[in-house]
């Protein structure tokens, strides 16, 4: 290896240091800055008002009076007379009532109070303790509302109203049984039975969905300006054990006019917000693993809104907060009627696929426009193919990694020829360095003349290494976002989507602010000490034998460990090939190619190495 592989090296983990540490320090500067957000929803949306006609939350800031007729006031001005007699907390309403449904996959529960899901179970998934992941957010308690304004010029949010429900109190209702069960609420409104909001949610046997028709009658009579929204105001439950990991991954999108709208709030104490009109095909927000996705069925939305704020959580953890709103215009004010596909999923990319409406695109990667074509239309069809037959995703890895040594195999064995030939060609590069050691200029045009002489690429060495680098990018985002591999268990390993943590540190190494071992990465690096050894000819870089494995043992400390048992067993596939090219080849075939140094080329007094 020349310099130039060795600079090579020196660089790709250069890059690695400065991402990883970059990384870090976004982390350590939220902290620095991280102050209480207090801002409730309706202040997050105030600002919607003064741009659109569009009905947005506001913050009521005004004193609480605590007396019964105080109380009564507070809800009047809130709702007006329109929506008095059917807000909650108000003398004479009707109590909550709650309903479980259950299909093959999840169990929800939905409330009259606002016509909303209160809670959303997935069967097959548990959170990182080992609980019932429930996605719907423990603090709002229900969500899916309607927001308008009134034509007394209130705002109003359906959660806060009680509804009419076709079903007794904590009626259980089995979807597999009964797949034709529909949950239907309604509102009448000023008490006349003729302007009326009517909510009716379909259910399926087997799937991650539910459709919601939302019907007005009369609506001119009691919404002001024909518009409203279909608002999910939290963002989902977090089922992780890291909160600072897994809100690398959480956003919230609207997708419009085949474009991707992102939203992402990365630093702490600050609004983020996104106010978008025009044909609307949904609107959606995620988490590490699980997703929400609100789209309209009849017709496209009229725009979307986006709101979130990052805040700080016990033991240096943090959170993301979004809000998603889908705005919709009312076309015939006598009787409208919007149906709206709600899909609560893990974030499988068949399942998203399957609804042919660009869903898959909120499964972003880092770096996107190189990591996307790699991961969807390479690793994880090889995946899902390898796991159809192979039940252990731990097998699937190492067969996967088998395979990519097969496919890397002649780049890998043009990287040797060549590395071999450089090492040959050191002492010639000496000569000539020596003998212009006055005229550097010189000196690299007599070697590169001497490389194209000798039909050599000095980067040769490097090329199957630089090949690899998008893979591993792909492959650290598959691990460390796709829900299939989530929990995933492997001989020691507990989750392939997490580092295999063997032994906890008292502090935090520097610059890599690691304070965890890996067992994995332990191995990997001792697969690299020993590739090192048997690749490295020239004395001058002994240090790099010891430089590089340490190096990236320290920077795969932090990696899931399915990347890094890929990576260890491509290593072990690579020193299998290389013991059996080195010993057990025959001679003359390992020495075929190789540069014959005659004693012309060398100064008096010199020799060349046969």
């Amino acid at each position: 290896m020349d310099k130039r592989s060795l600079l090579g090296f020196v660089l790709i983990g250069v890059v690695l240091m400065i991402w990883l540490y970059w990384n870090s320090s976004i982390q350590q500067e939220a902290m620095k800055n991280q102050k209480a957000v207090t801002d409730t929803l309706e202040q997050k949306l105030s600002k919607d008002t003064a741009k659109t006609t569009t009905p947005v939350l506001t913050a009521d800031t005004t004193p609480k009076d605590t007396s019964r007729s105080g109380i009564i006031d507070s809800i009047m001005n809130k709702s007006g007379k329109s929506f008095y007699s059917r807000t909650a907390g108000v003398p004479g309403t009707p109590g909550e009532k709650i309903i479980i449904l259950e299909n093959d996959l999840v169990q929800y529960e939905f409330t009259n109070y606002g016509g909303c899901i209160r809670k959303y179970t997935i069967k097959d998934y548990e959170t990182w303790d080992k609980k019932p992941l429930q996605l719907v957010d423990w603090k709002s308690g229900k969500e899916l509302s309607l927001l308008f304004t009134s034509k007394e010029g209130k705002l109003i949010n359906t959660k806060d109203l009680v509804f009419d429900g076709n079903y007794s109190e904590w009626q259980k209702v089995n979807l597999s049984s009964d797949s034709s069960f529909k949950l239907s609420y309604s509102l009448p409104v000023s008490g006349d039975s003729a302007q009326k909001i009517l909510i009716t949610y379909t259910f399926f046997r087997d799937k991650y969905e539910f459709d919601v028709e939302y019907e007005f009658l009369n609506s001119a009579l009691f919404i002001s300006g024909n518009k409203y929204q279909v608002v999910w105001e939290s963002s989902l439950n977090m089922t992780e054990f890291r909160s600072d990991q897994e809100i690398t991954y959480e956003e919230a999108f609207a997708h419009m006019g085949g474009e991707l709208e992102t939203l992402d709030a990365t630093n702490v104490g600050e609004q983020y917000k996104g106010d978008f009109n025009g044909n609307t095909d949904y609107v959606s927000l995620r988490t590490k693993y699980f997703g929400l996705f609100l789209i309209p069925k009849d017709r496209k939305g009229d725009g979307a809104y986006l709101s979130g704020y990052k805040e700080t959580l016990p033991n240096n953890g943090f959170r993301e907060n979004y809000s998603i709103g889908l705005k919709m215009d009312i076309k015939n004010d006598k009787e409208e009627r919007s149906s709206f596909l709600v899909i609560l999923t893990p974030l499988d990319y068949t399942i998203l696929k399957s609804y042919e409406r660009d869903l898959e695109r909120t499964m972003k990667f880092s770096l996107d426009f190189i990591v996307r074509p790699i991961a969807q239309f390479v690793i994880l069809p090889v995946f899902k193919f390898l796991h159809t037959f192979i039940p252990s995703w731990g097998l699937v890895i190492i067969i996967f990694a088998l395979l990519m040594k097969i496919v890397l195999s002649p780049l890998t064995k043009s990287q040797t020829k060549s590395m071999k030939k450089m090492s040959e060609l050191n002492p010639k590069i000496k000569i000539i360095r020596d003998k212009y050691k006055d005229d550097p200029v010189k000196a690299n045009e007599q070697i590169m003349k001497l490389y194209r002489e000798e039909k050599i690429n000095p980067a040769g060495g490097c090329l199957p290494l630089l090949l690899q680098l998008p893979i591993l990018y792909a492959l650290f985002g598959v691990f460390n976002s796709t829900v299939e591999l989530r929990h995933a268990s492997f001989l020691w390993i507990k989750d392939l989507a997490s580092p295999d943590v063997i032994l906890h540190l008292p502090f935090k190494i520097p610059i890599f602010g690691i304070d965890q071992i890996s067992g994995l990465a332990i191995l990997l690096g001792v697969s690299m000490f020993v590739q090192q050894k048997m690749t490295m000819t020239d004395p001058q870089q002994k240090a790099l034998v010891y430089i590089m494995p340490v190096m990236l043992t320290l920077l795969f400390f932090s990696f899931p460990a399915g990347l890094n048992l890929y990576y260890l067993m491509f290593n072990v596939f690579s020193l299998a090939d290389q013991f059996w090219t080195k010993y057990k080849k025959p001679a003359a075939e390992t020495e075929s190619g190789t540069v014959k140094i005659q004693p012309s080329d060398v100064k008096k007094g010199s020799q060349a190495k046969k």
